[in-house]
């Protein structure tokens, strides 16, 4: 039996409790034992003990007056006050829909004449029920202006690596100002509206509320469970420009430092890795670099390029979109693309390098690989 529905207000989910229960609460206001509110409400005393008084005690809606006997407290009279508050906002969502106000608009409406701040994934879901109840038609129907270019394809790796795909929204969080800046201008270049939102754990959220967005990316990654055909069996260059979005936000390249007593010197691997937690999606992105002719490897959820020949070309013909940096322990102040090129034009050819691979800490190898990464 369901007494509650959920609606987002201040950036989070509050539960207003329906007509019913309202009503049943509200009959606390005098002191009553659980039998008066039974009758009363025209209710078995089970019936109102198991699916109402329960539920309030708990949430501490209630007072205990004396043996038995309970009366409404100012947390109940605050919820009571806040959920006829809802109640009557969604009769102005209604009204100020039918009479084609624009989501902002009706934002705006019920912060001024109600105090409510709700979130913009509210308004829209909330007109988009009240459209299908009530037939209003589509206030204002946009066609979607995206070309269907390099920026697109990178667009899709990035939400893979970093985005959500909403019924109504698509979503993407990083930490990276350069990707948010780049993020940033693909929607602005698109005329997609979107909100940003800075959390307290260092990452930058981007919503855009696009039905037609949704829509569109949902053709190549429904809901980010799989590629399509299109994306299997494209050419090369469409294949390269979904790769950089997608290992933009989810991949890494490192060198891995490891000591040969045999040899007495020190081992450098470098790697170029993706992380993927979707078994499908792990499948579809090798078969991709398969098919462009790279040697990949992978364990439960990362792909590896280890190969020297791999990574040169991965340098060529990917990267990374510019300016996002290493999450590297010892390199996270530059830029993966900095990494990339040492990798791939100098790495083979470092002569200071070769030296120090023999020296018994990896120290002077760390800090010499900084000091040529700053000189580039």
């Amino acid at each position: 039996m369901g007494r509650f529905i959920y609606f987002k207000c201040f950036g989070v989910y509050m539960r207003v409790l329906l007509d019913k229960s309202r009503i049943i609460l509200e009959r606390w206001s005098e002191e009553h034992n659980i039998g008066e509110i039974s009758k009363l409400v025209n209710l078995t005393y089970d019936q109102v003990r198991n699916n109402y008084f329960k539920k309030f005690w708990k949430k501490g809606y209630l007072k205990r007056v004396s043996y038995g006997r309970y009366i409404i407290n100012e947390k109940g009279k605050s919820k009571i006050n806040f959920d006829l508050k809802v109640i009557k906002s969604r009769q102005m969502i209604l009204e100020l829909s039918k009479n084609k106000f624009s989501n902002q608009q009706i934002k705006s409406e019920l912060k001024r004449k109600l105090g409510m701040d709700l979130t913009d994934s509210t308004i829209f879901s909330r007109i988009n029920l009240l459209r299908q109840d009530h037939e209003i038609k589509h206030r204002r129907i946009k066609e979607i202006n995206i070309k269907i270019d390099k920026s697109f394809y990178e667009f899709l790796g990035l939400i893979l690596s970093d985005g959500y795909i909403g019924e109504y929204n698509i979503d993407f969080y990083n930490k990276d100002p350069s990707l948010i800046s780049y993020y940033e201008t693909l929607m602005n270049s698109w005329n997609q509206k979107f909100s940003k939102r800075f959390k307290e754990s260092g990452v930058y959220e981007i919503s855009v509320y696009s039905i037609n967005l949704v829509s569109l990316v949902n053709k190549f990654l429904f809901n980010k469970k799989r590629f399509s055909d299109d994306l299997l069996n494209a050419d090369k260059e469409i294949k390269n420009n979904l790769l950089k979005g997608f290992y933009s936000g989810d991949g890494s390249v490192f060198f891995s430092l490891s000591y040969r007593k045999s040899k007495e010197k020190w081992r450098i691997e470098p790697r170029v890795s993706l992380a993927v937690f979707n078994s499908r999606i792990m499948q579809d992105t090798l078969f991709i670099l398969k098919a462009l002719g790279y040697n990949p490897t992978n364990d439960e959820n990362n792909i590896n390029l280890n190969k020297k020949g791999d990574i040169k070309r991965f340098s060529r013909e990917i990267k990374f979109i510019e300016g996002g940096k290493s999450n590297s322990k010892y390199y996270g102040s530059f830029s993966k693309n900095q990494i990339l090129k040492y990798i791939a034009t100098h790495l083979d050819n470092d002569k200071t390098l070769k030296k120090l691979i023999k020296e018994p800490s990896k120290e002077p190898i760390v800090n010499h690989i900084k000091n040529r990464l700053i000189s580039m």
